[in-house]
């Protein structure tokens, strides 16, 4: 591991945080008194992009003022792209914690982020609230490096004045030996073609912090190997050559591309260089930039056409452009339309057809071999990291080619439902069928869309034998009836004409279906019920429930695009567990499917005193009445009478997602097993849970309740990993024990873990190293 990558999950791992008692840290606070880590701004940027630095206004390199970087933090200055999925961290070069710490003493300029520390957290070295020094990161072996440094005068200038080629090196190229002033200078004066590039990345920082013997040996080798002399000819000269790739300079542009992203200023210098007619775009990204601003026209012109000579243009144009992916600066973020043109394409092929067939069970075999991408590439082209201005342009073209054929295809199924009836009705539900009769899991994920399931399956692989099959959600395809009918419990329930919000109700009570029952008759019925993080008991069957997809999509809307591989991956952490705690069959069950439109769904009017209860996609409609829309009966009593709206329309207005209607997005539902293929040893007979956890300095004090002696306790960073133990394994005594811990792990998260004496995991609980 490089030490820039070491730093970076260092830095980021201050914001773990325990969930149980406290709220996410909204920054990560990095004070340097000294300045000392400064100089490697640029890679420390390049490593972490939520970097965010206190200084002169610049927002194209991420650095400003501190009221800049309260609107930065809090999310209200559109114009800067901050990565979603991390913690910002703001650098206070010049500052140390305690200026932050005395408001009433706290600088003027420094004020505005002050009342962030109450709401943030703190990069400091170990709980002495000390700045991490670069020795101090180097030397530490609780939260750093663990080299071994010199502490000289000289050394230490050394290392300081080259910290960008420190932290670029690997650790294990670094340790087992003293490193003094020697060492650092090696560092710089090894790699000529490191040096050439970095000057060309950032000249005039190199000059400030090399040395002149640095400087004058890289200029001498320029001159023989390379012919050109930098103080002379300068770094765009330099730049000309890097993009001809002439003799020696092949070797420096393919060192450009295996670490392009450790140079990020370059790209800049090499755009200055002009191409004549006969250059590749390939190393000249003027020529790209140029390209894609074209493409920026022609996509923007597509908007004025109808769909299917828009689809064919989309066509061309990826014919066209497709080569660019495989150039350097699509891997730099420097051509976004040529990558989300790849996803336009796969949808303006694949709407080429408004499908439809004899019957809905024809439909649903087309989008089960094909037409499922469709929906798929939308959801990757929304997802797609883009500026706003782009992403409106993808969106305005979306609405174009995708919602008109989601909408005909959804009018095509309704139609043949009408005429030939909801295939749901009278198939076996495959949610529910055949359960094994002890070791299978019924794992429900909620609102998981067929097209989706496509990308979880794939996740899954490596886990035993996949096999996706679809299934027809309960009408209407809304979590409280359709829930109900893929619970192992369905058969104890009924509708009744009173139930309301589409709730079934108990069939031998009239009281309404709820957890507290669904509990209850899986305990009738001998099944478990998992709680999160819970193993369980592969003796029997279980039911347990995990992602937040649905939640997710009413919530943020067009945002769930890019939450939805974050979202799959939760769940196949969930099912690595259930699999390494000796589960044989894990079946993935689901509610409903959903729509998610470009655009808000066009709004149909129902009249609010024809309906018991209107949501967005379908209504419950009084006494059974004409409404003017499809209806058909709900699942759970066929009485009760619900209307469906057409197309991709709604009944409420401004909606981008939404479930409950009749499509085959929201109704063909998919079921998908795991069959677990590895060498099954006999079912623990041990159980264990887990009463008490404790921690006394880094002594981790467990109490579990057990049904036998021989249960092994352990701390690992992955539970389901024995390479990730932090401890060694001690057995539990009269239900007890104490495991230790090295300080290089203090603070870090981490998952205890009860094992029998095959390795099976019983129980097992996250925990913060040395206490929470």
């Amino acid at each position: 591991m490089k030490l820039i990558d070491l730093l970076a999950q260092e830095v980021r791992a201050s914001a773990v945080y325990n969930s149980n008692a406290q709220v996410a840290p909204k920054v990560i606070l990095w004070t340097d008194k000294l300045r000392q880590w400064e100089s490697a701004l640029p890679l420390l940027q390049a490593a972490m992009p939520e970097l965010i630095v206190l200084g002169d206004y610049a927002p194209e390199r991420k650095t400003g003022p501190a009221i800049w970087i309260k609107c930065v933090v809090e999310g209200v200055l559109p114009g800067v792209e901050m990565p979603a999925d991390r913690t910002p961290i703001v650098y206070l070069p010049g500052y140390e914690r305690r200026d932050l710490r005395a408001i009433s003493a706290c600088p003027e300029s420094l004020k505005p982020l002050a009342e962030l520390q109450y709401r943030g957290c703190w990069w400091i070295y170990s709980n002495a609230g000390r700045d991490w020094t670069v020795n101090a990161f180097l030397v530490s072996n609780n939260g750093g490096a663990g080299l071994d440094v010199a502490k000289d005068d000289k050394t230490q200038q050394v290392m300081l004045r080259v910290l960008p080629e420190v932290l670029e090196s690997a650790r294990d190229d670094l340790s087992n030996r003293r490193l003094e002033a020697a060492d650092f200078n090696k560092l710089v004066s090894s790699d000529p073609v490191r040096d050439l590039l970095s000057w060309m990345n950032d000249s005039q920082a190199c000059r400030e912090r090399w040395e002149s013997s640095r400087w004058q040996a890289l200029v001498g080798i320029c001159e023989t190997e390379y012919h050109f002399h930098p103080e002379q000819d300068g770094e765009l000269t330099a730049a000309e050559l890097l993009c001809q790739r002439q003799g020696a300079w092949e070797g420096v542009w393919q060192r450009f591309l295996e670490s392009c992203t450790h140079y990020p200023q370059l790209p800049q210098l090499l755009l200055k260089v002009q191409a004549d007619l006969a250059a590749s775009g390939a190393s000249y990204p003027s020529i790209n930039a140029s390209e894609e601003q074209q493409l920026e026209r022609d996509l923007n012109g597509l908007l004025q056409l109808d769909p299917a000579k828009a689809r064919l243009s989309i066509g061309q144009l990826e014919s066209r452009h497709a080569e660019r992916r495989n150039w350097v600066w699509h891997a730099l973020a420097m051509a976004p339309l040529v990558g989300v043109l790849e996803h336009l394409a796969e949808i303006a092929n694949a709407t080429s057809n408004t499908f439809s067939g004899t019957d809905p069970e024809e439909m649903a075999s087309q989008y089960r071999e094909s037409y499922w991408r469709a929906d798929d590439h939308a959801l990757r082209a929304l997802a797609y990291p883009l500026s706003p201005g782009l992403q409106a342009l993808v969106q305005g073209l979306l609405d174009l080619i995708y919602t008109p054929w989601l909408d005909g295809v959804t009018r095509n199924f309704q139609s043949l439902v009408r005429s030939k009836g909801y295939p749901g009705i009278d198939q076996v539900n495959e949610a529910t069928a055949e359960y094994a009769v002890a070791g299978e899991a019924v794992f429900f994920v909620d609102g998981l869309r067929f097209d989706t399931a496509q990308r979880l399956a794939a996740k899954l692989q490596g886990l035993g034998e996949i096999q996706l099959d679809s299934n027809w959600a309960a009408l209407p395809s809304v979590t409280a009836t359709a829930k109900a009918a893929v619970t192992p419990v369905h058969d104890r329930l009924t509708g009744r004409l009173t139930d309301r919000d589409f709730e079934p109700s108990l069939a031998d009570d009239d009281k309404d279906f709820s957890s507290h029952y669904l509990r209850k008759f899986l305990n009738e019925k001998g099944w478990q019920y998992l709680e999160e993080g819970g193993a369980g008991d592969p003796a029997s069957n279980a039911w347990l429930q995990s992602g937040d997809i649905d939640k997710e999509g009413h919530v943020k809307g067009l945002k769930l695009a890019a939450r939805i591989d974050t979202l799959l991956d939760e769940v196949v952490e969930r099912a690595e567990e259930l699999i390494a705690a000796g589960w044989r069959k894990i079946r993935i069950v689901t509610d409903h499917g959903w729509i998610l439109t470009p655009r808000p769904m066009s709004k149909v009017d129902l009249p609010k005193h024809l309906t018991e209860t209107r949501w967005g996609r379908c209504a419950v409609i009084k006494d059974s009445v004409d409404s003017g829309y499809q209806q058909v009966g709900w699942y759970w009593n066929s009485a009760v009478s619900i209307a469906m709206a057409p197309g991709v329309c709604s009944f409420k207005a401004g909606q981008n997602y939404d479930h409950g209607g009749l499509s085959l997005q929201e109704c063909m539902t998919p079921v998908i097993q795991i069959r677990n293929t590895k060498a099954v040893t006999a079912v623990s007979a041990v159980t264990a849970a887990l009463s008490d956890i404790r921690w006394l300095g880094l002594t981790c004090k467990i109490q579990a309740k057990t049904t036998a002696e021989g249960v092994l306790a352990v701390l690992r960073t992955h539970p389901a990993d024995p390479d990730s133990e932090i401890t060694k394994r001690k057995p539990l005594k009269d239900g007890k024990c104490s495991l230790l811990v090295d300080d290089q792990f203090e603070g870090s998260s981490a998952v205890l873990v009860l094992l029998d004496d095959q390795g099976n995991v019983l129980a097992k609980k996250p925990t913060l190293v040395g206490g929470e």
